[in-house]
């Protein structure tokens, strides 16, 4: 059973938006700048990846690096900080049939009445997705 529903957006449903828009960067080649700088835009585990490919050891707990005087672990969580920034999700039926509108009773009254009508969950997809992935996605949308 395939299912078309239409779904209007600004944007994503939620997009992820770095709350600094400071890119940092190193002046010179040091292992230990590289670190800093990754740190900072890519944060803490990624520059323990780095680290660790080039025998350095990055720890969580304890002072390792300093980067321009601040500990590595404070510029990582300086540097990495994101806010979610969502926007409104309107979900609306293309047409009327059984599916679709099996589709938007999942979404108003949840999974309980689609299952006592169609028995097995996983038979009904919505816009290309099972209908509980479906659910879980736009169950606060517009609708």
């Amino acid at each position: 059973m395939k299912t078309q529903l239409i779904l209007a957006a600004a944007l994503l449903a939620s997009t992820t938006v770095s709350a600094q828009s400071n890119s940092y960067f190193s002046k010179d080649n040091k292992i230990e700048s590289k670190l800093c700088v990754l740190s900072a835009n890519e944060g803490f585990s990624a520059a323990r990846k780095e680290a660790s490919q080039h025998g350095v050891f990055l720890s969580r707990f304890s002072q390792s690096i300093l980067c321009n005087g601040e500990d590595i672990r404070d510029i990582a969580k300086k540097g990495t900080t994101t806010e979610v920034i969502k926007t409104k999700v309107e979900v609306f039926a293309k047409d009327t049939q059984q599916e679709t509108q099996l589709c938007m009773t999942a979404l108003k009254q949840g999974l309980a009445p689609v299952r006592q009508k169609i028995g097995n969950l996983n038979s009904l997809k919505c816009n290309g997705q099972k209908v509980t992935d479906f659910v879980k996605r736009y169950q606060n949308a517009a609708i």
